[in-house]
């Protein structure tokens, strides 16, 4: 299920899919650590980390309400508990992440990177819907080769997790960002 990060009207969303899939796990694309994370969450709302995400809050806002940690992704964590079944997580975790990040991304990359932040904050998206505005958004900040190799990276790793969760469980519910989501599709089929 495609869904987009920090947009608060995504939980309906979600609440909806855990109503009619009926799932026996449910599998989110985060880390490990960031699982641990949102289990320990006791509400509200957290602060954007840096100026590139405070721009993606910004823009996203314009969609609706936006929170921090993603309410999509605390959704799920509500209901598997509240149905009493496992949720995983789909991404690498920190020292997977931190080892392909080294090998992705050059120096060159993280240059043209800090570049782009003065940029960003000019920056005038074209999209008229929430997953128009987030793959918009992906392409920008994922603009170098080596950004680009990482998530494409990522899109393997999280399609190959879906697969042996899947051959696990009968019905499973994995929530990938819209962003990610037509790339892990792409790896699954």
């Amino acid at each position: 299920m495609p869904v987009v990060r920090g947009l608060v009207s995504e939980a309906g969303r979600v609440r909806a899919a855990f109503s009619e899939v009926v799932p026996e796990a449910v599998a989110l694309s985060i880390s490990r650590e960031e699982l641990d994370g949102l289990r320990a969450f006791k509400g509200g709302n957290a602060q954007p980390d840096n100026p590139e995400e405070e721009v993606y809050v910004n823009g996203l806002g314009r969609y609706g309400e936006v929170r921090k940690p993603p309410p999509c992704f605390v959704e799920a964590a509500a209901s598997a508990r509240d149905r009493n079944i496992p949720i995983h997580p789909l991404d690498m975790d920190d020292e997977q992440y931190t080892s392909t990040y080294v090998a992705a991304v050059s120096t060159v990359d993280i240059l043209l990177s800090n570049a782009r932040q003065a940029r960003l904050r000019r920056w005038k998206p074209s999209a008229t819907t929430p997953e128009e505005f987030v793959v918009e958004w992906d392409g920008l900040v994922n603009r170098s080769a080596g950004y680009r190799r990482l998530q494409e990276e990522r899109e393997g790793f999280v399609a190959r997790r879906i697969r042996q969760l899947a051959g696990k469980y009968r019905v499973l519910l994995a929530l990938v960002e819209v962003e990610r989501a037509k790339g892990v599709r792409g790896r699954l089929d």
